[in-house]
């Protein structure tokens, strides 16, 4: 469970500051478990990479959620530690992902595609060359920060504060209820422009993760039923994003080497023309599956509003 989504040990009768404490050390020793073998052997397994980004974003997650626990100058330096390797660990994450996207892209597999996959295979392996090299340095910089306050801050935590007089279950109460109204509306809204598309992804992000830490709190729908939903909008949203964002750079690209390469370019264009069109299509399916997802996920919210979830606060 310290790897995954979850965290045992929480529950709704619990002190806050115990299920900061709780919280904080597994979400702080998931970044540090995956900070070295991501550093260290990167191609061995990217699977350290996505964890380590994954897991920072997680970790602070957890930060916001108890931040009133927390003394300020602590929390700003994890804030700021996570920060700096969230984002390393993304641009590396991203090369990955790219790299891995040209090997199943159909169109390049051709002998009209290949010289456009050898071509972005080695201009890829130089762009993540340099994103490692990043990371590296990200992991320099922080590395023996991170190794403190995982070890330190949840020892730290307050038991003052905003939430001296609550349990954990009513933070959840809180929390996951102004979460779940600002999602709602912004579904509500059906955008279908990418841009207000990437927001509402990451609305969803951050209501997914903060379930991830209250879920505990709550009965069975919340995990089995609303949050594999959000989960699904944030992959095919994810890949929308992804699309777009390859458009871009496949555009910038295919306008570099037509001046660049010369002769060269004619060898080129099919492939990358093709790979231009596949993106171009995924970003038009991804905006008809929000559509379709958004409808249900309606229906969904009907049935299953958070507070009929089966919190044991009010069950007692």
């Amino acid at each position: 469970m310290a790897e995954g989504k979850w965290i045992d040990g929480l529950h709704a009768e619990m002190p806050v500051a115990e299920a900061a404490q709780v919280a904080l050390a597994v979400r702080l020793g998931v970044v540090c478990t995956h900070l070295a073998p991501a550093v260290d052997s990167p191609y061995e397994d990217s699977e350290h990479v996505h964890q380590l980004r994954v897991g920072a974003r997680r970790a602070t997650a957890a930060l916001k959620a108890f931040d009133d626990c927390l003394p300020r100058k602590q929390s700003k330096a994890a804030n700021k530690a996570l920060r700096t390797i969230r984002q390393a660990a993304g641009d590396a994450r991203d090369w990955d992902v790219f790299i891995e996207s040209l090997e199943t892209t159909r169109s390049l597999k051709d002998s009209c595609g290949k010289p456009a996959l050898d071509f972005l295979l080695g201009y890829a392996l130089g762009e993540r060359s340099a994103a490692q090299t990043r990371l590296e340095e990200a992991a320099e910089k922080t590395r023996d920060d991170l190794e403190a306050l995982a070890a330190e801050l949840p020892e730290q935590v307050r038991e003052g504060g905003k939430h001296s007089e609550q349990t954990f279950g009513k933070l959840a109460e809180v929390d996951l209820s102004e979460r779940f109204k600002q999602f709602a509306a912004a579904v509500a809204e059906r955008p279908t422009d990418p841009d207000e598309l990437h927001e509402l992804r990451i609305l969803g992000k951050h209501l997914r993760y903060a379930i991830e830490i209250f879920a505990g709190c709550f009965g069975p729908p919340l995990m089995e039923k609303l949050y594999p939903a959000i989960e699904s909008m944030q992959e095919f949203l994810g890949e929308l994003q992804d699309a777009r964002v390859g458009i871009e750079r496949m555009e910038a690209l295919r306008s570099m080497a037509r001046q660049a390469l010369g002769a060269e370019w004619a060898r080129l264009r099919p492939g990358l023309t093709k790979v231009i069109a596949g993106l171009r299509a995924k970003v038009r399916s991804g905006k008809k599956r929000f559509a379709t997802w958004a409808n249900e996920w309606e229906k969904l919210a009907e049935e299953y509003p958070l507070e009929a979830c089966e919190n044991p606060i009010r069950d007692r």
